[in-house]
């Protein structure tokens, strides 16, 4: 329902509601305007020229402008001075010695790699080895094996559980089944969903309906025409 489709209030109770209205609600709106008011007004004409011409040149002739001197002056150019005259020259020497060492070991650096090429070759003839005498023979082993045991042992035991899957277990579910379907759920039906049902429909849902339209509904309206006079809705 819209504003123009809600049943106005008659005019006994519109005018008190009016009334009311104006002697608590316009005051409070009135005063509301003139504090907006007066907080524009002290924000333009004094907080403004305070801080333009009063907390910020104090903040940044202050404060700012004697930090970056220091920060500049005192710590930057000492810093770069170090890195630009001690630091630099210091590392350049140091990975120059570290190259000119490097290069002098170049014999021993040959020889290493000759001894790892040799013992990656005699690591890979034991591996070979390993692999040829006893990781395939292995293998082969545990293959027939798992071939045997499931020829002779698991495709029997498969036969036995099937056969009494088919002729043991699933006729007794279905006489446990056909038990549970005539005992259970008939006496579940009968004592508790049927009368359950039955209370629902006949004790709660009219009164609930009754309450509903009788007292819910006439609050609701009430309470929308009410909003509609005040112009709220």
């Amino acid at each position: 329902m819209t504003r123009d489709e809600i049943e106005p209030l008659p005019a006994w109770l519109a005018w008190p509601v009016r009334v009311l209205a104006v002697i608590f609600v316009v005051p409070f709106k009135l005063a509301w305007d003139l504090f907006a008011v007066v907080m524009r007004c002290i924000g333009r004409y004094v907080l403004a020229p305070v801080w333009r011409y009063v907390l910020y040149p104090v903040l940044y002739y202050g404060l700012w402008v004697p930090i970056r001197w220091i920060t500049v002056n005192i710590l930057w150019r000492p810093l770069v001075w170090v890195a630009e005259h001690i630091l630099a020259p210091l590392f350049t020497a140091l990975w120059n010695g570290l190259v000119w060492f490097v290069r002098a070991l170049g014999p021993f650096w040959r020889l290493l790699g000759r001894v790892l090429l040799e013992m990656a070759k005699a690591v890979g003839w034991a591996l070979d080895l390993v692999y040829r005498y006893l990781l395939r023979p292995l293998g082969l082993a545990l293959k027939w094996a798992t071939i045997a045991c499931y020829r002779y042992l698991m495709r029997p035991i498969g036969y036995v559980l099937a056969f009494i899957g088919i002729y043991v277990v699933v006729p007794v579910a279905k006489a446990v089944a056909w038990a549970w379907n005539h005992s259970v759920v008939l006496l579940w039906r009968y004592l508790v969903v049927i009368p359950v049902s039955w209370a629902w429909r006949t004790l709660v849902v009219p009164p609930a309906r009754w309450v509903r339209s009788a007292v819910l509904h006439p609050i609701a309206e009430t309470t929308r025409r009410v909003l509609a006079t005040l112009g709220l809705r």
